[in-house]
């Protein structure tokens, strides 16, 4: 399937890059999700009507997260739970659970923007990226 990027995806493209993905990836994720067109004849002539606005928006989107970032580098949250002698968490932490201290410490960050690979099953300190931005992470 053929899409046009409405917003820079990471490892895909930039705004306005046709670009070809699996099906149900684009179906389920970049159709659904506001962030890509599928690139037809019409959908490509609207694009080109759309693309001054769709690249301010992005620009705009872009500043909001660079203050934003300024605000939250170098912050850290404390999350408290039980652990065993081993230093092993009964349990983990996810990101639901660094949003929701991050919202505590009053920042508003969405969990689906904190970069967790796995969960966190150790005690420890632990460094964590947060993506505001596709092009704009702390």
């Amino acid at each position: 399937m053929d899409v046009i990027l409405l917003e820079r995806v990471a490892k895909l493209g930039q705004i306005g890059d046709v670009v070809r993905v699996r099906d149900g990836y684009g179906r389920n994720f970049l159709l659904a999700n506001g962030k890509a067109l599928r690139a037809t004849k019409d959908n490509r002539a609207r694009f080109e009507t759309m693309k001054v606005q769709l690249e301010a928006r992005n620009l705009e989107l872009k500043t909001e997260a660079t203050a934003v970032a300024a605000k939250l580098d170098g912050q850290s949250v404390v999350i408290l739970r039980q652990a065993g002698d081993t230093g092993q968490l009964y349990g983990s932490v996810s990101t639901r659970d660094i949003a929701v201290a991050f919202e505590a410490a009053g920042f508003t960050v969405d969990r689906q923007q904190i970069v967790l690979n796995h969960p966190i099953k150790t005690i420890g300190l632990h460094t964590l990226p947060v993506a505001l931005h596709p092009e704009v992470e702390v």
